[in-house]
């Protein structure tokens, strides 16, 4: 299969699915903190006003596309490239992390919401299921980062467009979409079954 491709692609997928990896864990780390301090305080604090300014926070969070945000990062910050990039050594990739702030944030608002609210009730067993559900989440945010390679970052998805125009209409271009499909299928799986073992594993030594 290698003699299909340029000698190289094969080290180019695999740092672009790293740097897919890279923008995804940020981003869910980042969400997830953010999201979950804001669950916590709406459930917790019995503010009105406060849980209403939460509430349509998150509301506006759930109704951004990432792809919008990213390219209106991309543009509005794109004449302070060289000043952000003293603190961030690629600031596109920055732009794709943000960009998926909006969804990660307001998911696991709502998931940890739920958890707290399944604790509340007795019912742990149900709120465990919080860690199957941001795996799923980091499932999408995988996806989501491939929209780095429309601003010019070196993502898995790049590498594959760049080979795909070096084999032009050549069989292989379908070998290649094909092959790159099953790769993320299996990466995604091995996701999905981690994050089921690590749900077993705690449904049992706690429960």
């Amino acid at each position: 299969m290698a003699t299909l491709f340029s000698s190289d692609f094969f080290t180019r997928l695999a740092l672009g699915l790293l740097v897919n990896f890279e923008i995804s864990i940020v981003a869910l780390v980042l969400g997830l903190v953010s999201g979950g301090a804001l669950a916590l305080i709406y459930t917790t604090l019995s503010l009105p006003p406060l849980r209403w300014l939460i509430s349509g926070f998150i509301s506006i969070l759930r109704a951004t596309p990432v792809f919008i945000a990213m390219f209106f990062l991309a543009g509005l910050l794109r004449p302070h490239y060289a000043s952000i990039g003293q603190y961030i050594d690629d600031p596109k990739k920055f732009f794709v992390v943000i960009a998926c702030l909006p969804y990660i944030a307001s998911y696991s608002f709502d998931q940890v919401g739920e958890a707290v609210s399944q604790l509340k009730n007795g019912t742990a067993r149900a709120a465990l299921l919080l860690i199957p559900n941001m795996a799923r989440s980091f499932q999408v945010l995988v996806a989501t980062s491939c929209f780095g390679s429309a601003i010019g970052v070196n993502e898995g998805m790049s590498a594959v467009l760049s080979e795909a125009e070096l084999l032009g209409e050549s069989p292989s271009r379908y070998v290649l979409f094909a092959g790159t499909v099953v790769i993320f299928y299996l990466l995604m799986q091995t996701v999905v079954a981690s994050s089921r073992w690590l749900h077993k594993a705690i449904s049992h030594r706690v429960l």
